[in-house]
């Protein structure tokens, strides 16, 4: 159900961002705003500024920005209707139901399997108080009783339905169960215990939910683990063990260390490695990447040794570096886990091991050595075309530009030729292209787009004077012509435009809030607007008329082969107006001026 949009400017109003940021951090007042280190990235010199006439914030270092929802949001890791929620609880406002309706029924269905999940753990966690054998075999992992308790480990019986005989006392039907991924239905139509005579680790969601349940033999039989199947609550490609309880260690230090398994992670928080996540002994995907990017902007991978651990960090090199996440990889002795070695050599040997981890080109660079010969040139090539698909995800220009001249002088080839097979590098569907050449043009358009968005926040005047000069059609970037489109509505419908309320019309979520704190930031920045506005106008109408252009010579190359000489004729006198199309005032500069401020240099 949609809360009412008087209800959330209600809350908004009482819901002073100043008041609500520094229940969860320290400002520090500076001048007219108020400042700290940002709470979303490991920084030493503060960068993160709040306006309180604004009821913005903004992060210089990160780009993390938005308002008091937007804030909520990102820090909790909620949506933007349960920010709305838990500020509405803060701030005494009641969120009014509409007439005739109750809850929303899907969120109701989903509350089972939360319930159901909660009284499947507790028994769980009984049967691991009453059998001797899986509390031994804990013991003897060195899984003390205290990370029992604050992971809530359990035991599944070593009984066909036990759990099932168990909700049967609750009213509780097999088919649900089986949806909810705990019962396992047979040939004959009846249902079995998915989990038997195993320890249980139940998987939490940010909310401390009980999401699903990893499980582990207590001996050497296979499979070794078994997890709950994908159901309504749970996919364990969006989920990451143990964040729960790490996350504030790993937003304190900075960095995350990522591992595989349950032990994997345990053993480490056990002995006070705290910043700490598993992958639930899957390989990792982009969701995990980007649920652990709210952290940390750094990670360090501690994978197997093995053939297969190595296969699974290359991989997640690259998703890692896709989300702009700096990584690092720490190698363990042959023979060794992170759970094996901290009970070998102790938690400060690991923690070395840790801080002796190798950059991703380092790594990625080594093992391609081991696997092809670097003093052939058939052996170079290889190389070459396994690290040029990583050094293509770097976002930053003179990081990738580094990259390419250390990989061209420890194979001592000629740089321009890696350059140039940087070129032929195809990422996958979805994988931003970082290809030296039709980047730079885009990001000059979408920086014009930007100051006119920035402009059309700057009042009524900049705005009709934009929507004369400038259709919703001609912003090519989409989330800034969202933006554009609510203004122009805005105006239409006489509502005020304000930053912080502007962030709500675009849906709140963590884009929309950083495009226009941005935007903010880079108003503030302009010293000459009416000159900027014009330039940006030009910028983006000469573009447009250009893409037009090439759009219209090939109609005609299409027409002139198709013989018709109307058409033609038609299509040329078009090119003609098009051609002769004159900019607002003189022409427009070749690039664009340096209006956006730098970091540290703005203020929100």
């Amino acid at each position: 159900m949609p809360i009412p949009e008087k209800t959330i400017e209600e809350i908004q109003q009482k819901s002073d961002i100043i008041e609500v940021i520094s229940q969860y951090i320290l400002l520090k007042k500076i001048g007219r705003n108020y400042k700290a280190p940002c709470p979303f990235h490991h920084e030493k010199t503060p960068s993160f500024i709040v306006s309180p006439d604004k009821q913005i914030y903004h992060c210089f270092g990160c780009g993390a920005g938005g308002n008091v929802f937007s804030f909520v949001m990102k820090y909790e890791n909620l949506q933007f209707p349960e920010a709305v929620a838990a500020l509405a609880h803060k701030a005494g406002v009641a969120i009014p139901r509409i007439a005739g309706q109750g809850g929303d029924p899907a969120n109701s269905s989903l509350n089972q399997f939360y319930k159901i999940n909660e009284a499947a753990s507790q028994f769980f966690q009984t049967c691991l108080a009453n059998n001797a054998a899986s509390r031994d075999y804990l013991a003897l992992r060195g899984v003390g009783d205290a990370v029992i308790k604050k992971f809530r480990l359990g035991y599944a019986p070593d009984s066909w339905e036990g759990l099932l005989n168990f909700f049967k006392t609750k009213g509780v039907s097999s088919a649900l169960l089986e949806k909810a991924g705990l019962a396992v239905s047979n040939e004959k139509g009846g249902h079995y215990d998915r989990f038997r005579n195993r320890i249980i680790f139940p998987i939490m969601d940010l909310k401390d939910r009980i999401l699903g349940f990893g499980a582990r033999v207590l001996d050497s039989s296979l499979p070794k683990y078994i997890n709950s199947p994908e159901t309504p609550i749970y996919s364990k490609g969006k989920n990451l063990y143990g964040l729960n309880l790490s996350k504030e260690d790993i937003r304190k230090t900075g960095h995350a260390l990522v591992v595989e398994g349950y032990l994997d992670f345990l053993i480490p928080y056990q002995v006070g490695v705290k910043n700490i996540i598993a992958t639930l002994g899957t390989a990792l995907t982009t969701d995990q990447v980007k649920i652990l990017k709210r952290f940390a902007n750094t990670v360090v991978i501690v994978y197997d040794p093995d053939e297969a651990g190595e296969s699974a960090s290359l991989r997640g090199l690259d998703l890692f570096i896709s989300e702009d996440v700096n990584v690092y990889i720490a190698e363990l002795p042959s023979g060794f886990d992170p759970d094996g070695y901290i009970r070998k050599f102790g938690a400060e040997d690991f923690t070395r091991l840790v801080k002796s981890s190798k950059n991703l080109f380092d790594y990625k660079f080594d093992k391609l050595c081991r696997r092809f010969d670097a003093n052939s040139t058939h052996g170079k090539a290889g190389i070459v075309g396994e690290m040029l698909p990583t050094i293509a995800r770097i976002d930053n220009a003179v990081s990738r530009s580094e990259l390419m001249k250390k990989l061209a002088e420890k194979l001592s080839v000629d740089e321009e030729s890696v350059r140039t097979e940087l070129k032929k590098v195809k990422l996958g569907r979805g994988e931003r292209p970082y290809i030296i050449g039709p980047v730079e043009i885009k990001k000059d358009y979408k920086s014009a787009e930007m100051i006119i968005l920035a402009l059309l926040l700057g009042g009524e005047n900049y705005i009709s004077s934009i929507s004369r000069h400038l259709s919703l059609s001609e912003f090519k970037n989409s989330s800034i012509r969202d933006a554009v489109g609510i203004i122009f509505n805005m105006l239409r419908e006489n509502k005020e435009i304000n930053p912080a309320k502007l962030i709500n019309y675009l849906g709140g979520n963590s884009e929309a809030a950083m495009l226009i704190s941005e935007a903010v930031n880079i108003l503030e920045a302009l010293a000459d607007k009416d000159r900027a506005m014009s330039d940006c106008i030009n910028r983006i109408r000469k573009d447009n008329i250009k893409d037009q252009l090439g759009r219209l010579q090939e109609a005609i190359r299409a027409a002139h082969g198709q013989k018709d000489e109307d058409l033609v004729k038609k299509l040329v006198g078009e090119y003609s107006d098009l051609v002769k199309v004159k900019p607002l005032s003189g022409e427009a500069p070749s690039s664009l001026p340096n209006m956006v401020p730098r970091h540290g240099q703005g203020t929100t």
